[in-house]
C-alpha cells in the first residue's frame, strides 16, 4: 500500500478514539430516537463526515484493530487460532504517520494488555501510555472514559510536534449513577458515559486536530438468537457487523452512503477527506481464524449480505436495506418466492414473499458463494485438526440439545 501525503504548511494532529462494542443504532446521528444517549456524537456528526454503511472487518476486538491498522484482512496474517499474534506486515497507520513526521502514541487501560498483544501492530517509535492497573474489578482497575480522556489531555501538553494518538475507551464496567439515570439499560448507560468523554475530547482538540470516532464492532441483543459479538463464531448479525464511524477534519462534512470496509480506515486516517467518497464493491467480516471449528464469514455486496457457516454448511442471504433485522433468509425454502404477473396477480400459496428480482438474487448468491468458498485456503488445515473440529462441532450441537 503506497500513500502520497499532501498537507498544508502545518500538519494537524490526528486523534483516533475508539469505543468498544457500540452499536450503530445507539448513536444519535444514525437513530434520532437515541439522540439523548449521544448528544455529543450527534453534534459532532453535524460538523463531520458520517459513514452510513461501514462494515466491521471482524467480530472480535483483536481482529478488528490489527486489520484496521494495517489495511489487511485477517486471512493474510497467517493466524491459525485465537491467541496467535503473527503479523507479517511491517507497515501500518503508525509507521505511515511517523514517516511524515508525526509522533505516535497509544493510550490503553492496563486490562487491555492481552488484547493489545494479539493486535501486535504499532509504529517503530510509538509510545504506549498504560492507565489503571490489573484488578479483578474493572471499575477499580481501569480509568473511566472521562478520566482516560483527561489523562491524555494532560500528557499531550508537553508534545510540541504533530502527533497521532489512538485511545481506546475500554475497561470500565458498571456505569456511574448519573448515566444510569439516562437509561435503565446498563449498555445504554455506558454508551452515554462514553459520549460524555468524547464531548470533552472534541472541545479540547477540535481547533488543531482531526478526530476519528468509531467502534471496533457492534453488539447483538439476541438478534437471530445471537448475543454479544465474538462469543460464537457464527455471530455475524447486522448489529455486530455494521459500525458507527464519524470523521472530523474541520473542513469536509456530509454523508458517505457507499459500502465501505473498516480496513479502509488506514487510508482515511492518512488523508481524511477521502472519507467522503471512498467505497468498496465487496466488504468482508471475519469471525474466526483458520483452524477454529466454528469459522464463518459475512460478505456485503450492494444491499445484500451473505453469511456462510463453513462447519455447518449453512448459508444465508439478506437484503439489509429492506430487512435490517435479518428476519428473511432469501435462500430459505420455508416460503414461496414469487412476483406479480403482467396483470398484477401472484400465486395464492402461503407464506410468500413478493419481489421482482428473484433471478438477480440467484446470480448474486452464486457470485458471493464462490467468493466465500475461495476466501480461505482450507487445504492448509491438517487432517488431525479437521477431525478435532468435527468432534467439537458435534459436541456443541449436543450441548445445545440437552441444555
Amino acid at each position: 500500500m503506497i500513500f502520497e501525503f499532501k498537507h498544508s504548511m502545518k500538519k494537524k494532529n490526528k486523534i483516533l478514539i475508539t469505543i468498544d462494542g457500540i452499536r450503530k443504532d445507539r448513536v444519535g446521528c444514525y437513530n434520532k430516537n437515541k439522540e439523548y444517549l449521544t448528544p455529543n456524537l450527534t453534534k459532532i456528526a453535524n460538523e463531520s463526515i458520517v459513514m452510513n454503511d461501514m462494515m466491521a472487518c471482524g467480530t472480535s476486538t483483536a481482529m478488528c484493530f490489527s486489520s484496521l491498522f494495517t489495511g489487511q484482512y485477517q486471512k493474510k496474517f497467517n493466524r491459525k487460532r485465537y491467541g496467535d499474534n503473527e503479523n507479517p506486515f511491517s507497515k501500518n497507520i503508525f509507521t505511515d504517520l511517523e514517516q511524515q513526521g508525526y509522533k505516535t502514541f497509544i493510550c490503553l487501560n492496563r486490562r487491555f494488555n492481552h488484547c493489545f498483544n494479539l493486535i501486535n501492530t504499532l509504529g517503530r517509535n510509538t509510545k504506549i501510555w498504560w492507565t489503571g492497573y490489573k484488578s479483578r474489578s474493572k471499575n477499580l482497575g481501569s480509568l473511566r472514559p472521562k478520566e482516560q480522556i483527561n489523562y491524555i489531555i494532560d500528557e499531550l501538553k508537553t508534545v510540541n510536534s504533530p502527533f497521532f494518538i489512538w485511545v481506546h475507551l475500554w475497561g470500565f464496567s458498571q456505569p456511574q449513577n448519573k448515566f444510569r439515570k439516562i437509561s435503565s439499560s446498563d449498555y445504554e448507560a455506558r454508551t452515554a458515559e462514553l459520549d460524555d468523554a468524547i464531548g470533552i475530547a472534541f472541545e479540547k482538540f477540535k481547533k488543531n486536530s482531526e478526530l476519528f470516532f468509531l467502534s471496533d464492532h457492534g453488539y447483538a441483543f439476541f438478534e437471530n438468537d445471537k448475543w454479544a459479538y465474538g462469543k460464537d463464531g457464527n455471530n455475524l448479525a447486522e448489529s455486530v457487523t455494521t459500525i458507527p464511524a464519524i470523521i472530523y477534519n474541520g473542513k469536509e462534512k456530509g454523508y458517505n452512503n457507499n459500502l465501505v470496509s473498516q480496513i479502509q480506515f488506514r487510508k482515511i486516517i492518512y488523508e481524511s477527506k477521502k472519507a467522503l467518497e471512498i467505497k468498496d464493491k465487496f466488504a468482508y467480516c471475519e469471525s474466526r481464524y483458520l483452524n477454529e471449528f466454528d469459522i464463518s464469514l459475512a460478505i456485503r455486496y450492494q444491499k445484500f449480505k451473505f453469511i456462510i457457516e463453513f462447519n455447518k454448511k449453512r448459508k444465508y442471504l439478506y437484503d439489509v436495506n429492506f430487512d435490517p433485522n435479518e428476519n428473511m433468509n432469501l435462500l430459505s425454502n420455508n416460503y414461496y418466492k414469487t412476483k406479480r404477473d403482467a396483470k398484477g396477480n401472484h400465486i395464492a400459496l402461503k407464506p410468500y414473499i413478493i419481489r421482482d428480482d428473484w433471478s438477480d438474487i440467484k446470480k448474486i448468491f452464486n457470485k458471493l458463494d464462490r467468493l466465500a468458498n475461495d476466501f480461505y485456503d482450507f487445504s492448509k488445515i491438517s487432517v488431525y485438526t479437521k477431525i478435532k473440529n468435527i468432534i467439537k462441532s458435534k459436541m456443541r450441537s449436543l450441548k445445545k440439545i440437552y441444555t
